[in-house]
C-alpha cells in the first residue's frame, strides 16, 4: 500500500484499486523513507510531490525518459516559431523564397510545354519519343 492510498480513504480497495506504485512515489520513498509526511500526484507535470517532516518539498518524475518529439510536433513548433518571429528564419525571407519557388515552377512548366510543342510540330515521332524518355530535354 502506498502513501497516497493511506491519505485518501475514498479510494476503492480490492480489484479496482491501484495496486502498482508510481515511479516518482518509489523514488521519493527511496530518498526520504519515513520522513515523508504527505505525498500527492501532480498530474499536470507527471510527477509526485512529497512534503517532508521538516516542511521542505521534494519532487520526482513519474516518467523514466522524456517522450521523443515526433516530426509533426517538431514541424508545428517550427511553424509557431516562424509566426511568433522567434525563429532565425523571418517571414520576409519565406515570402522571397515562395516567390522564387513559384517563378521556378512557372519557368519549368513553360519549358516542358515548349518541349512538347516542339516535339509535336517537328513531325518526327523519334523526336517526340526522345523528348518524353530522355531527361536531357
Amino acid at each position: 500500500m502506498s502513501l497516497l492510498d493511506s491519505h485518501t480513504p475514498h479510494r476503492r480497495k480490492g480489484s479496482f484499486g491501484r495496486k502498482t506504485m508510481r515511479l516518482g512515489e518509489d523514488i521519493l520513498l527511496a530518498r526520504h523513507g519515513s520522513h515523508i509526511s504527505r505525498m500527492s500526484h501532480d498530474r499536470r507535470n507527471q510527477r509526485m510531490v512529497a512534503v517532508l517532516d521538516n516542511g521542505t518539498v521534494d519532487y520526482a518524475s513519474n516518467v523514466l525518459l522524456a517522450p521523443r518529439q515526433t516530426p509533426i510536433t517538431r514541424l508545428q513548433k517550427q511553424i509557431q516559431d516562424i509566426r511568433d518571429d522567434a525563429s532565425p528564419i523571418r517571414k520576409a525571407d519565406l515570402r522571397v523564397l515562395g516567390w522564387f519557388t513559384a517563378g521556378w515552377a512557372v519557368i519549368s512548366a513553360l519549358f516542358i510545354v515548349g518541349i512538347f510543342a516542339l516535339a509535336s510540330t517537328s513531325g518526327g515521332a523519334a523526336f517526340a519519343q526522345a523528348a518524353t524518355t530522355f531527361p536531357s530535354y
